[in-house]
């Protein structure tokens, strides 16, 4: 029974155990750091008489969002993680596993401490390059994870009960037959496609729209001609690019770092080298005997190793690049020397050093600007963290932006109008704007007058923000965007009426109608692709899926449109042939794709079985404690 058991728990043991390893490697996320402050000991949700504490919600939540940044990049804010309702998934997740602990209370489920013993020495992590369980690794692994033996066996624990009680359930999961083959049938059948594309040259020129035309288009879209919100803004830019030109480098600090760096300023030295290995030193030494006798070196590899003129070149190789044995040798003997014999594990090398190119560096002359600029932005770097402080004074102090910028020379910049995205009132990017992703956003949360955050930017410095001014955003006149709306009215037109002349080209090929013919009309050259599959067939790239999809829902040489993925035109496609797939000639293709269903409702009947404990103990969640830990770190911040 327990034997049983394990073979079906160990998959999800080890897949949360390495999730943990993943996640805590990665970012480090069992201590300090979370997404919300220490909360009261409330209860964010109960299943029965089972509690999900705050601390283990907030916990959850911030390994979530890190483990998101960490897939995503840093630009994925926790902001946006809970725009995303991340945290809905987080306490669904919770909800879920305190059922299991509910039923494993109720219905008495225990998992006997050897058990968890054996799962925790099978995981992979913890065992030697023998497979044996390793104790000291072990114990390395759990600091590495910062995580606790207690934690880990407890985690263990409850996957094994989660085993124990959803395992009779999927296991009644059993896929009939005529279902695998009837499904086998309709995923394995093949088309043939012709088709071609009913390009917007097909309807001829689009008349100008009259008047009535204009203002009822202007009037039925005025999202398309409404201008964005504004704001004027004023920024305080800290740039360490920008402090470096104020910032001038002793020559004798030029010197020493053009001695400290020399190597990154010069090109190793080159060898071009020929070689040949053979399988014994006997070999070998005749091989050296012979080329130091005046051997052509080709005509002996030839002979002792069947090589090519093209077999024994290793081309031009700096130091390192060779194996450990034959890359010293090579880099000590002279320029047309003989070098060898020389044993690797690749056998036994002779070789021949063409040409030496030797090593070369750049006078400090010639490197000079480059390196004062280096050491003028890392001074200008290390002061960041001292003109922070300063800042922070000086606005403590009642300081404007502008007064502070003076005082602490420091670029301050006024911008007149800028939107959410980055664009002024011409619909171009505002130019010289810090690269720094949170800046834009926080502003247009922000009321006018007040400062923002102080935000990193990507050059490594730092910028402060404030909205001086705010221009809703309003519908423009028709006559500033006249252009635009018959532009707009032409492009709705063009396409009301290819969908109009596509839904008759499809009726006329399903009333009898050659495609060719259909083609022809529409100055189109058809074209045929197939045999493929009606799902993630890559034969048919060229065809929009939603098109594939009609076509295998209609009879041999019927029709269906789709628009074309460039959205320039409509693709029409009709049935050549179709290919019927046979179950019983693919015995071992049902076989899998039973089994493959027979897993998916596995995990359907684990679901249902689920929501039945939930409904039977009894699911409460206290939103009031939810809603303050979600909007906790939003109010922290203002």
């Amino acid at each position: 029974m327990l034997q049983t058991l394990r073979k079906g728990a160990s998959t999800w043991v080890v897949r949360i155990f390495l999730g943990i390893l993943m996640v805590s490697f990665g970012i480090g996320i069992w201590q300090g750091n979370t997404l919300f402050s220490s909360a009261a000991d409330t209860t964010v949700a109960t299943v029965g008489d089972t509690e999900i504490s705050s601390q283990a919600f907030t916990v959850a939540l911030d390994r979530e969002v890190r483990r998101l940044q960490q897939q995503l990049g840093a630009g994925f804010t926790r902001e946006q993680a809970l725009a995303f309702n991340v945290q809905g998934g987080v306490l669904s997740q919770l909800l879920s596993d305190a059922t299991v602990a509910e039923a494993a209370r109720s219905f008495g489920l225990r998992v006997p401490d050897e058990l968890v013993a054996r799962e925790i020495a099978a995981i992979p992590a913890f065992q030697d390059f023998t497979g044996k369980f390793d104790a000291a690794r072990f114990q390395a692994v759990l600091r590495q994870a910062q995580m606790t033996e207690a934690t880990l066996t407890q985690q263990i624990r409850a996957e094994l009960v989660r085993a124990q009680l959803y395992g009779p359930a999927a296991g009644g999961a059993r896929t009939p037959t005529i279902v695998a083959q009837t499904l086998y049938a309709h995923r394995n059948e093949r088309r043939v496609i012709d088709y071609f594309t009913l390009a917007p040259a097909a309807l001829g020129p689009i008349p100008q729209p009259d008047e009535a035309a204009i203002d009822a288009y202007y009037k039925a879209n005025p999202q398309a001609f409404t201008a964005p919100e504004f704001r004027a803004i004023t920024l305080l830019i800290a740039d360490p690019a920008e402090i470096a030109k104020t910032t001038a480098p002793t020559e004798d600090a030029i010197a020493a770092a053009y001695e400290e760096r020399k190597g990154e300023f010069g090109t190793p030295e080159k060898r071009e080298i020929v070689q040949m290995v053979l399988k014994t030193q006997a070999e070998a030494d005749t091989a050296v005997s012979k080329l130091n006798s005046g051997g052509d070196f080709v005509a002996v590899a030839k002979e002792l190793a069947n090589l090519s003129e093209a077999d024994t070149k290793l081309g031009t190789v700096t130091k390192g690049t060779l194996p450990a044995a034959l890359d010293e040798a090579a880099f000590a003997a002279a320029e047309g020397a003989i070098g060898g014999p020389v044993e690797t594990p690749l056998g036994w090398h002779v070789f021949k050093v063409v040409k030496v190119e030797a090593a070369s560096v750049k006078p400090m002359a010639e490197v000079h600007d480059t390196l004062r600029d280096a050491l003028a932005l890392d001074a200008a770097q290390s002061q960041i963290t001292q003109i922070q402080k300063s800042l922070q004074d000086e606005l403590a102090g009642g300081a404007s932006l502008e007064d502070a910028g003076q005082r602490l020379n420091l670029s301050v910049r006024k911008v007149a109008a800028v939107d959410a995205g980055g664009k002024d009132e011409a619909g171009k990017p505002v130019e010289g704007l810090p690269e720094a992703p949170p800046l834009l956003p926080g502003l247009f949360q922000a009321a006018t007058g007040r400062n923002g955050d102080m935000i990193d930017t990507d050059g490594g410095g730092f910028v402060i923000g404030r909205v001086d001014t705010i221009s809703p955003a309003a519908l423009r006149p028709l006559d500033q965007v006249r252009g635009q709306v018959i532009a707009g009215w032409q492009a709705a037109e063009t396409q009301d009426r290819l969908g109009k002349l596509a839904a008759e080209t499809v009726k006329g090929i399903n009333d009898g109608k050659d495609i060719a013919a259909a083609a022809k009309a529409a100055g189109a050259t058809p074209g045929t692709v197939g045999p493929g599959l009606r799902s993630g067939d890559a034969i048919f790239v060229a065809l929009p899926p939603a098109l594939v999809t009609a076509l295998f829902e209609v009879d041999k040489g019927k029709a269906a449109s789709a628009p074309a993925a460039d959205e320039t035109g409509i693709i029409i496609g009709a049935v050549r042939g179709i290919e019927a797939a046979d179950p019983a000639a693919d015995a071992e293709g049902v076989k899998k794709l039973a089994e493959t269903l027979r897993e998916d409702f596995a995990g359907d009947l684990a679901g249902v079985f689920e929501a039945d404990l939930r409904a039977r103990f009894g699911i409460s969640i206290h939103e009031q404690t939810y809603n303050s830990l979600i909007g906790q770190r939003g109010r922290s911040e203002q």
